[in-house]
């Protein structure tokens, strides 16, 4: 079986991203694309590394036409604003130097900028520093409850995911369980599977839950 660049894990299985799925990342990206706004006349370095992680191990191509009428960028469905060139070619130099793309200068005048796995690892930080639940406005009288039993050897990894849900704003019933009252299957399921944990988490979703008097004031649920 041929690998991929972004199929091959870390050698250290101590790392927060050794159980990385990286042949599912870039997946991710695509089914939930993070688009960032940021009121800037060019891309930022997030903007910018979204966008090479969802385009993959094929790159985006860029056309610098000059240094006054910007870039046209070649890839499908890529539409952003027309930057400067030589912002945007300080913004590559910049992620080149830092080893997280590279970028390779074509025949035809085009350069290709591909994403690497360091580079794939900060756009992931970067998304999952931004996930966060949108609480419903109405209850639907509904509990999520996340589950996992994660082996002690894939420790740092296990405290990694328990710090996301956190960050989600589940609450601990146990020490792997987890609830809410708002919907976050694709958040979990997101989680789960960039951590390569997919068959040891378990999403229910539940009509009852005994004695959740304290779980309604916990969340200010009427």
């Amino acid at each position: 079986m041929v690998k991929n660049r972004y199929s091959v894990r870390p050698k250290s299985s101590s790392g927060p991203y050794a159980n990385i799925q990286w042949e599912k990342a870039v997946s991710l990206f695509v089914n939930n694309p993070s688009e960032v706004t940021s009121g800037r006349y060019f891309p930022s370095v997030k903007q910018t590394l979204f966008k090479l992680a969802k385009a993959g191990a094929d790159g985006l191509i860029f056309l610098f036409e000059s240094e006054k009428r910007g870039i046209e960028f070649m890839h499908p469905g890529i539409n952003l604003e027309s930057p400067l060139d030589w912002q945007m070619k300080q913004l590559f130099r910049q992620l080149n130097k830092q080893h997280f793309v590279k970028v390779k200068k074509n025949i035809d005048g085009t350069v290709t900028v591909k994403i690497l796995k360091k580079g794939m690892i900060k756009a992931i930080t970067y998304k999952l520093d931004m996930m966060r639940l949108k609480p419903s406005e109405r209850w639907d009288k509904k509990w999520r409850l996340v589950i996992f039993d994660i082996p002690n050897k894939y420790k740092k990894v296990r405290d990694l995911f328990r710090k996301r849900l956190c960050q989600l704003e589940l609450y601990p019933l146990q020490e792997s369980v987890y609830i809410s009252p708002y919907a976050c299957f694709d958040e979990v399921e997101f989680l789960r599977e960039l951590y390569g944990v997919a068959f040891t988490v378990k999403y229910l979703l539940v009509e009852k839950v005994e004695d959740d008097i304290f779980l309604k004031t916990h969340f200010h649920l009427s």
